[in-house]
C-alpha cells in the first residue's frame, strides 16, 4: 500500500477499535531495582566499557544530556531493542536477554534515576516512558517525530499541520504500520500548528489540495523555532477525509 494512499472507510472506524493504551509509568517511578543495576555494572565493564568509557573510544557516552535526548520521551522500548540487536558492536546480540535488562537498568542508574523494588522486565518496557531528570517535556529540535493533525493551508503557497497535539518520537520515518494508523485516526486533536517544508519534494508526488482538511499523520524531522515550529516531512498520510468538529 502506497504511503499516500488514502485510506478508505474502515480507518474511520478506528477510535472505536483503537484499544486503550495502559496506563504509563516513567523512570523516575522506580521501574529497576538496585540489585539488577548492580548486575548490569558488572555486564557494562565486561562488554561495554571497552567502547563507551574513557578518552579513547568509539562508542558515544551512555550518560548525560546527548544521550538522554537521543531516546527521551520514548518507551523502554526503542532503546532496549537498540542495545539486544545493536550490541556488542563486535558480536551484536550475544548476551542474554536478562543481561541486556540488567545494563538497560544500569544505564538508568547512571543517568539519576532511582532504582525501586521490582526488576525491569521486558513486559514493563512498553508502558515506561524515558525522560530526563525534570520529567516529561517537549521533544528537542532534529527529533524524529509523528504529527498528528488537520492539513491545513498557510501562508503563501504554504501547508500547515494544524489542532495538532505535541509530536511524538518515532523510529521510523518512512514506513507506517497499521496499528500506527488506527491510532493516528483515534488521536485526539490539539491546539498546535506546525509549518510543513519540502512537501514538493516527496515521491511519489501528492496533492495537498486533495487533502485539505483531512486529518492526516505526517513524519519528519522537529524543527523548533520561536513562533513557526517546523516539520521536515519525510512522509504525509492521510487517516480521515476531516478532522470532525
Amino acid at each position: 500500500m502506497s504511503r499516500f494512499s488514502l485510506f478508505s472507510g474502515v480507518l474511520l472506524s478506528a477510535a472505536i477499535l483503537y484499544a486503550q493504551a495502559p496506563a504509563v509509568k516513567t523512570v523516575r517511578d522506580g521501574v529497576y531495582s538496585g540489585a539488577q543495576a548492580a548486575r548490569g555494572e558488572m555486564a557494562f565493564d565486561m562488554n561495554c566499557a571497552k567502547c563507551h568509557e574513557g578518552a579513547d573510544v568509539d562508542g558515544p557516552p551512555l550518560k548525560g544530556e546527548p544521550f538522554i535526548d537521543r531516546w527521551r520521551e520514548d518507551s523502554l522500548v526503542s532503546l532496549f531493542t537498540f542495545i539486544r540487536t545493536k550490541m556488542p558492536q563486535d558480536s551484536p546480540g550475544k548476551l542474554s536477554e536478562s543481561t541486556y535488562l540488567d545494563l538497560l537498568a544500569y544505564l538508568l542508574q547512571t543517568n539519576g534515576n532511582p532504582a525501586g523494588p521490582v526488576e525491569l522486565t521486558t513486559a514493563s518496557l512498553p508502558t515506561t516512558l524515558l525522560v530526563g531528570r525534570d520529567g516529561p517535556k517537549p521533544l528537542p529540535t532534529n527529533a524524529l517525530v509523528r504529527l498528528v493533525g488537520c492539513l491545513t493551508p498557510g501562508a503563501g503557497n504554504t501547508w500547515t499541520v494544524a489542532r495538532a497535539a505535541e509530536p511524538e518520537r518515532t523510529r521510523e520515518g518512512e514506513q507506517t504500520t497499521p496499528e500506527e494508523l488506527k491510532s493516528a485516526a483515534a488521536k485526539p486533536l490539539g491546539a498546535k500548528t506546525f509549518r510543513l517544508q519540502n512537501l514538493t519534494e516527496l515521491q511519489p508526488a501528492i496533492n495537498p489540495e486533495g487533502w485539505k482538511g483531512h486529518k492526516v499523520q505526517a513524519k519528519g524531522v522537529l524543527i523548533r523555532q520561536a513562533n513557526n515550529d517546523r516539520i521536515n516531512v519525510i512522509s504525509l498520510m492521510t487517516v480521515a477525509p476531516d478532522c470532525g468538529p
